[in-house]
């Protein structure tokens, strides 16, 4: 496919953000320094007893995640470094109760608490905007999100419909990017990796952040990331070698523009990885175009508004390179426009109440217009799927702790209607904090859902409803300590079955859900950051869905799922001008169901545990900061590491890099 002309874009905006004139009225050069704000702001905030981290979409007012109604863990920036994350992927190890796996054509998804996300159970979220493709309702992790500019990523693990809707029943993960508040200036850096003696990926990136005005500033990011997903060689069932390094060829591209004047923000991002699937002869693309505009006015001292409008062009599941008709035949693109209105009213101290409304439209298209590709629904190469919703909250607080109740009710074109109420109940007590939060939400069938459902219109919303309870404690300025235990059941759980003779197949089925109990400690100071979690869940045995369930003797687990993971991770500086970091992750043993030898049958399979250990050191040779040298080894024992399918597909294992040095260079310009 010919990029050039938005390529050429790409490189014209960073041109002119590069050369944007450095605003008058900053007041010295530490304050333009990109990125050197990090550990200034942690210490301001700690002075005043309030460094614990702010998410803003837990409820429709932003709140510290001790106070957010809702199980809310937020990885900071600061947080990401410390850890040595390259990635979303590595991102993500750091929240007890996500779990990642491998879906088919090798797409990497996640699970909450134990149950399978990756087909819009989970919302993604851009700065507020969606990412998850509208066909399946998927976001793949992978290389379209460049940590460069990530001030933090907030995850909420439980229901998010209430105010996100049916991409939103077990979980919302909400990336968020710097701006000019963060810091000014501009900055580029590379990256390269290396693996069983030969490159895997390597990356480069340019971002940025500059004040036009006092009340003006854009900020950016373009980046390219070419190479290999993987490095590793795996002994199939029927003693086939493969090779991962010669099949999982991968390239991305991304490009981030933001506009701010006042409260006005405006937003447009162009995200698109092509990666080779390991075990096929064909290639998938996935492709996202983004915009956004998004303001709040205040209309008085109780009142505030906010509006939000968006649209993204997306190729939800393109291949290319494929012999195979019927493959081809299945690629669509789509878009989907999108608006949103909400208003916020205080009348008193102890009182808020904020409504809103949302909707949007969705138009998926077959770029094959032969006879027969069709939408089932329509009997047409097009599909059309509207949708509104209602939503609302209710605060009430005081000394007694903070109380709020939620309502949502949304109608779909081809679904129906769908309601999810919420109720949460937070309270801090000096160092102490409790929640305890009760919400239901629901799984809006997708259009390929509808499209590969046994009949038109039989599949049906899947519902999730969450009871979960949370203890924290505060232990000085630095350190924070998190229990939060949940039990969550699913009802009409919608799930994909392959079938000999009706081939993809989404169909209901009656029940599923887990119980567990997640722990995070926290603790961060001038010189030193120290992250640690502990996430175990169980299958309900209530649970009815057997694409999932393992035998008797393993019912303490999903399929292709561990149902405990845990790590640990310490960074801190030895010497002004040097930081070392180490990390130790594991999981327990997990089941899948895999081919046999000959092919002809399949069979249960058995994945040891893993126990993996990073190591990294960074240098600031100047004292300015603006050169960063970071060498990091991940794998340092060369473990050999798998993610499988957590669904009874016998798909082939994806192998993951065994040890793996890596070399980041980053260069700070001062604007």
């Amino acid at each position: 496919m010919n990029h050039t002309p938005i390529r050429s874009t790409v490189l014209l905006g960073v041109f002119i953000a590069a050369c944007s004139p450095a605003s008058a009225q900053e007041r010295n050069p530490e304050e333009r320094l990109l990125l050197s704000e990090a550990k200034t702001l942690l210490q301001a905030a700690q002075q005043q007893g309030r460094a614990q981290a702010i998410t803003s979409i837990a409820d429709m007012e932003g709140r510290e995640v001790r106070e957010a109604p809702a199980h809310v863990q937020v990885i900071s920036a600061r947080q990401i470094e410390a850890s040595g994350a390259r990635d979303l992927y590595d991102v993500l190890q750091l929240v007890p109760g996500i779990t990642v796996a491998r879906d088919v054509d090798d797409v990497i998804g996640v699970a909450v608490h134990g149950n399978w996300a990756i087909e819009g159970k989970c919302l993604f979220l851009l700065d507020g905007k969606q990412l998850n493709e509208n066909d399946f309702g998927t976001y793949a992790l992978g290389n379209r999100i460049t940590l460069a500019n990530v001030e933090r990523v907030e995850v909420v693990l439980g229901p998010g419909s209430v105010l996100h809707g049916g991409y939103a029943a077990l979980g919302v993960i909400n990336i968020v990017t710097r701006n000019a508040d963060h810091g000014t200036g501009s900055r580029a850096g590379v990256q390269l990796g290396h693996s069983n003696g030969a490159l895997t990926r390597t990356s480069a990136h340019i971002t940025g952040a500059h004040r036009l005005s006092r009340n003006q500033d854009i900020t950016y990011l373009v980046s390219h990331t070419r190479g290999n997903r993987s490095n590793a060689q795996r002994v199939l069932a029927d003693s086939t070698l493969l090779s991962f390094q010669d099949s999982t060829a991968t390239h991305a591209n991304t490009f981030h523009f933001n506009y701010r004047w006042k409260n006005l923000r405006a937003s447009m991002h162009y995200m698109e990885e092509t990666f080779r699937v390991s075990d096929a002869q064909y290639t998938v693309q996935l492709r996202d175009v983004v915009f956004g505009l998004e303001q709040k006015v205040r209309l008085g001292k109780p009142l505030e508004l906010t509006w939000r409008l968006g649209h993204a062009d997306q190729l939800p599941w393109y291949y290319i390179n494929s012999t195979a008709p019927e493959r081809l035949a299945s690629n669509t693109s789509n878009q989907r426009s999108n608006g949103h209105v909400a208003l916020a009213y205080k009348p008193l101290a102890w009182l808020a109440l904020r409504i809103g409304l949302q909707g949007y439209r969705q138009h998926s298209e077959y770029h094959w217009k032969e006879p027969g590709v069709e939408f089932v629904m329509t009997g047409t190469p097009e599909a059309v799927m509207s949708d509104g919703a209602v939503f609302g909250e209710l605060g009430v607080n005081g000394k007694w702790g903070n109380l709020l109740t939620g309502y949502r009710i949304e109608s779909n074109s081809l679904s129906g209607r769908f309601a999810a109420p919420r109720l949460a109940y937070t309270k801090r007590f000096g160092r102490f904090h409790a929640k305890a939060m009760w919400s239901k939400a629901f799984k809006t069938p997708t259009i390929m859902n509808l499209n590969y459902g046994p009949e038109e219109g039989s599949v049906s919303a899947e519902y999730v409803t969450t009871t979960e309870g949370e203890l924290g404690v505060q232990l000085g300025k630095t350190t924070w300590i998190t229990a939060n235990a949940y039990h969550t059941v699913i009802d009409d759980p919608i799930v994909y079955v392959f079938d000999d003779a009706t081939l993809d197949n989404y169909i209901n089925r009656n029940s599923a859900g887990t119980e567990g109990f997640d722990l995070r400690i926290n603790r961060e100071s001038k010189t030193s950051v120290v992250l640690a979690g502990l996430g175990i869940y169980r299958p309900l045995g209530s649970t009815d869905l057997p694409e999932i369930q393992l035998p008797d003797s393993l019912s303490f687990a999903f399929e292709g799922l561990p149902n405990l993971q845990a790590f640990a991770a310490v960074s801190f500086d030895p010497i002004p001008a040097m930081s070392v970091r180490a990390r130790a992750s594991y999981r327990s043993a997990m089941w899948s169901t895999q081919a046999t030898a000959d092919g002809s049958d399949t069979e249960l399979a058995e994945w040891p545990s893993e126990l993996i250990f990073n190591a990294g050191v960074g240098l600031r040779p100047d004292k300015s900061d603006r050169l960063i040298i970071d060498l990091g080894c991940n794998n340092l024992t060369d473990t050999a590491r798998t993610l499988v399918n957590p669904m009874r597909n016998a798909l082939t294992p994806f192998a993951l890099n065994g040890r793996q040095w890596l070399l980041t260079l980053t260069y700070k310009f001062v604007q």
